[in-house]
């Protein structure tokens, strides 16, 4: 996985906590082998711009859910990193 491509997007990446299957949510690509092209039809001719939990984040976007991070490409989340746990 790569890593947010900045600080200031890891810093104000919004946490967004779990996917709610009742909301719109769109697909997101967990597994490098899966075909992006593959979920991409899912999506259709939406315009550019991702959907969690009925907020639209626009293309490039990050959030942070749980501990990773996903970048919002062509209307398909993309795990971007995850979050290193903090240390007390």
């Amino acid at each position: 996985m790569n890593a947010p491509s900045s600080t200031s997007e890891i810093d104000h990446a919004p946490q967004v906590g779990a996917a709610d299957p009742e909301r719109q949510n769109s697909p997101v690509q967990t597994d490098p082998g899966q075909s992006f092209e593959l979920l991409r039809e899912q999506v259709g001719d939406e315009s550019a711009g991702c959907y969690f939990n009925d907020l639209r984040y626009d293309e490039g976007s990050h959030v942070l859910s749980g501990s990773t991070y996903l970048r919002c490409e062509q209307g398909v989340w993309v795990e971007a990193g995850t979050q290193a746990p903090v240390s007390p």
